[in-house]
């Protein structure tokens, strides 16, 4: 399983012959990512044991194997389930932390629904068992002190639960540590706390992880670029109107809904003031308003 700044694996282990629904799975892995507001573009199902799943950010290559070797296992897994995550632009600046982020809850949700026998993390030598993954994902460290804001991320909006997501990169670094370490004492303890700390809070927020809640801004160029022709457009018929919106737009960001509604608003009064049918207009609204 290869890694790189681009690049995360990892899949779930099954040692008996199962049946797999590559629908049901790109489905399954489409919701997390939604709820972890990774927007999902494009499901493709290439065949029966392959599917390509699109989101905003990255594509995840999903993947069913049969008699898969393992370095960790002595015997080959009956059904492999590998899971690919790889950035849509490979020229963007790499996105590990959430990426990494990503993928270990696309593999709890799979683990929840498929029951492996074994989950594989991000490096060939992480294997951990049904149970150990389970108990990573769900119970706080023996040793480690009780702090109530380090929970798993309960948040329903995906935003807000991507933000607060932990440090992925030290995560990363004790699972390689674990396993590839020779003098390591105690390694269970090392994989599942630093596996549960995918799921935690980060009791540090950046400055750069700040939500800005009061932003409206669309995610992508073209639907600001849209915004801006549709105000220009609406200033050839209402300038103050499209004045207003044009210092909405630089004040909090430009939202194709708000100015699409106002296009139609707009629209509406000018067709009842070239009609003559504004008084009319005003008295049936002041009428059924009581």
């Amino acid at each position: 399983m290869a890694n790189s700044t681009h690049r995360v694996t990892a899949g779930l282990v099954f040692l008996g012959t199962r049946n797999f629904d590559i629908v049901r799975i790109g489905n399954r892995i489409s919701m997390v990512l939604d709820w972890l507001d990774e927007q999902t573009t494009g499901l493709r199902i290439l065949s029966d044991c392959e599917a390509n799943l699109n989101s905003d950010h990255f594509v995840l290559r999903i993947e069913i194997q049969q008699d898969h070797k393992l370095s960790a296992l002595s015997q080959p897994a009956e059904h492999f389930l590998a899971l690919s995550l790889l950035q849509t632009d490979p020229e963007a600046p790499p996105q590990t932390q959430l990426a990494l982020s990503v993928m270990a809850h696309v593999l709890r949700a799979l683990h929840s629904t498929l029951a492996p026998d074994f989950v594989q993390w991000i490096h060939p030598l992480a294997l951990l068992s049904h149970a150990e993954f389970l108990e990573a994902v769900t119970f706080q460290d023996e040793y480690e002190p009780a702090a109530p804001q380090a929970e798993i991320v309960p948040h329903p909006k995906a935003a807000a639960a991507r933000c607060r997501l932990p440090d992925i990169e030290l995560t990363h670094q004790a699972l390689h540590a674990r396993y590839v370490s020779e003098s390591d004492a105690a390694p269970e303890d090392h994989v599942t706390g630093a596996l549960r700390a995918v799921f935690r809070d980060s009791l540090e927020t950046t400055p750069a992880a700040t939500i800005q809640t009061d932003s409206i801004r669309e995610s992508t160029a073209p639907l600001r670029l849209s915004v801006w022709i549709l105000t220009i457009t609406l200033g050839l018929f209402a300038l103050p109107v499209a004045a207003a919106l044009a210092i909405v737009n630089l004040m909090r960001g430009e939202n194709l809904r708000l100015a699409s509604q106002t296009a139609a608003m707009t629209g509406l009064f000018l067709t009842l003031q070239v009609n003559g049918a504004t008084a009319q207009a005003l008295q049936a609204m002041q009428d059924l308003l009581g």
